[in-house]
């Protein structure tokens, strides 16, 4: 997983994690999401803008959306209570294949949570 941090100067903080538990695709939207949002909070971000490819998780934080399975309530309840810290607080949908960014992190990221067997195994024989 990973976020991307852009500043309004366009400074770039690109961050990956791994998750230490297997989980949902929704689940992982929202870790990604709080982590983001962790971090602006911690460099003192006041204004927050933040974009998810997850149309889901984006509704359900912009309560347009009800959170109806009972394992993604206290990550929307968390997020909710992180989105309280900034001064002001905009979420908005963005599809992957538009946004650059997220997508090459996701890419990586991607390539990083690969057992070293399967990444010597994508590797070209020589």
């Amino acid at each position: 997983m990973g976020v991307v941090l852009v500043s309004p100067q366009n400074y770039i903080i690109p961050r990956t994690f791994l998750l230490s538990e297997p989980c949902s695709n929704n689940v992982a939207e929202y870790n990604a999401l709080l982590i983001g949002m962790q971090i602006a909070d911690e460099i003192a971000v006041k204004n927050l803008e933040a974009y998810g490819d997850s149309k889901l998780i984006v509704n359900q934080v912009r309560r347009e959306y009800e959170v109806r399975h009972e394992n993604l309530v206290p990550y929307h309840n968390a997020t909710i209570h992180m989105a309280e810290r900034f001064k002001n607080f905009y979420i908005d949908y963005v599809p992957r294949q538009q946004n650059e960014h997220a997508d090459a992190l996701a890419s990586l990221a991607a390539s990083l949570a690969l057992p070293a067997r399967a990444a010597e195994s994508t590797r070209l024989q020589p």
